[in-house]
């Protein structure tokens, strides 16, 4: 398997990962919606909504060209097996975050609260180092799809570390 079809491999079971963990969680916990957006109230939560948009499509801008010039400008990247590894870290811990924060507000247990905030750094560091795989990439010559993969990736980047990592975990109420 090329390194091009294992990253696209990684983020297809990844991302199905993370969206079936969100349906699920709020699907089968009904009760927990408003408790999810932790102190994330007034005017923090189109904020919030509008920065989860956006980074949702800087981070299908970054796959969309890691994918589709992994043959030309960005093969230097994709040579790299960090980027797999990275994008498989962001979206495992990805995943861990729903579940984990519903079983915190269900049980108030400290190990709990550990695990969601855990996983939020991890998502948040694994991005930071994608954008310093994505910025150290040796291409010939910058172009606008060098420009918009990095603003796609540390966009999402800045959104979870300093609005989920930071902000939402420093807002939410704790429980135990």
């Amino acid at each position: 398997m090329s390194n091009t079809q294992e990253f696209v491999v990684v983020n297809v079971i990844g991302g199905i990962a993370v969206l079936c963990s969100y349906v699920l969680g709020l699907l089968l916990y009904p009760g927990v919606r408003e408790s999810l957006w932790g102190g994330v109230t007034g005017d923090w939560r189109p904020i919030f909504t509008i920065s989860m948009l956006f980074s949702a499509i800087g981070y299908l801008a970054f796959c969309y060209f890691v994918v589709f010039k992994s043959n030309g400008e960005y093969s230097p990247l994709v040579e790299n097996s960090a980027l797999s590894i990275l994008c498989a870290l962001f979206l495992i811990a990805s995943t861990v975050w729903m579940p984990s924060t519903i079983a915190y507000i269900n049980t108030n247990q400290v190990l709990w609260w550990n695990l969601v905030v855990g996983s939020l750094w991890v998502t948040a560091l694994s991005l930071v180092g994608l954008v310093f795989l994505v910025i150290g990439a040796k291409v010939e010559a910058p172009t606008l799809h060098k420009y918009l993969t990095i603003a796609g990736v540390t966009y999402i980047a800045f959104h979870c570390l300093i609005l989920d990592a930071v902000i939402w975990a420093v807002k939410f109420p704790r429980l135990h």
